[in-house]
């Protein structure tokens, strides 16, 4: 490495041999700022002709080609913001992930609302779509029903099954690895199921309500709650961007619960900042439990 003055240059230089002559073979990598955006130009120079393709310059051009190109476009800010999101919501990974949603404490509030509108019954049957570490589980099991659950990531169905030991041991619970639009249980087998923050993350949300009503018995309740389109440029979720969190108005969400075959469709939009302020949710994001962020969206399998 000759030069690394990042943001603004990197240069290699690849010295030849003691038995070679002329100027060595370099690469740079330039940034200038262009707009919002970033133009990098990536410059190959020196060496000798290319027609005799030197090893050094052919393994310059490997470097360029398969070292540095990737390398661009894995720091792009873009991609960074897309791992983020995959660590971080659409695939919980990593100390932090698991440390996190072991209680979730800005999915609380969520929570909440989720289980006094379902009032669970012993003899509910309930099943949970994207259960992440297993709080909101934890929680409905409390009440006496048995349930099953769904992730898509095997370290969240590890910290589920560490909140919920007692519950698997005891046959209340079983968990599952799969996706959403194949839930892996048979149909007309639950009473009521929940969704909770994973609406945004989920790339066909009719696919994964109709898998969801498929699972349901006659007369079953289903329950989602995800954050509204004003939540877009707040702390909690950034700008919206492709790739990132998808979210959604409440003629959409009932657009989706209907062509997946739900009746009895309805939103809510509860204030939820009394409860964010009784869990311990900090003073500075209980805003973003007001009416106007959060929605639950109800419907039933006629």
């Amino acid at each position: 490495m000759e030069r690394w003055d990042p943001p603004y240059e990197a240069r290699v230089i690849w010295k030849p041999g003691a038995a070679r002559t002329g100027r060595p073979p370099r690469l740079s990598i330039r940034c200038r700022g262009e707009g919002s955006g970033t133009t990098i130009l990536v410059e190959h120079s020196g060496g000798t002709s290319l027609r005799g393709a030197p090893r050094e310059e052919q393994e310059l051009g490997w470097l360029a080609t398969e070292v540095v190109a990737p390398l661009l476009l894995a720091i792009a800010p873009a991609r960074l913001a897309e791992w983020a999101d995959d660590r971080g919501g659409r695939r919980p990974s990593g100390p932090s992930s698991r440390a996190l949603y072991k209680e979730p404490i800005y999915h609380l509030p969520g929570f909440h609302a989720i289980l006094e509108g379902l009032a669970l019954r012993k003899d509910d049957l309930l099943l949970e779509v994207g259960c992440g570490g297993g709080a909101l589980l934890k929680r409905a099991l409390a009440t006496g029903c048995t349930a099953a659950a769904v992730d898509h990531s095997a370290e969240m169905l590890a910290v589920a099954s560490q909140q919920n030991a007692r519950a698997l041991a005891a046959g209340h619970l079983q968990l599952r690895y799969g996706d959403a639009t194949a839930l892996p249980f048979p149909g007309e087998r639950f009473t009521c199921a929940v969704m909770s923050g994973v609406l945004p993350w989920l790339p066909d949300p009719v696919s994964a309500f109709r898998e969801v009503f498929r699972t349901l018995r006659p007369g079953g309740r289903f329950v989602a709650w995800t954050s509204t389109p004003k939540m877009y440029g707040t702390p909690a979720v950034g700008p919206k961007r492709r790739g990132g969190a998808r979210l959604y108005d409440d003629r959409a969400l009932t657009r989706f619960a209907r062509k997946a075959g739900f009746s009895d469709i309805r939103v809510d939009h509860p204030d939820l900042r009394p409860v964010a302020r009784a869990v311990r949710v900090p003073r500075s994001a209980r805003f973003l439990f007001g009416p106007e962020y959060g929605v639950l969206l109800w419907a039933r399998r006629g």
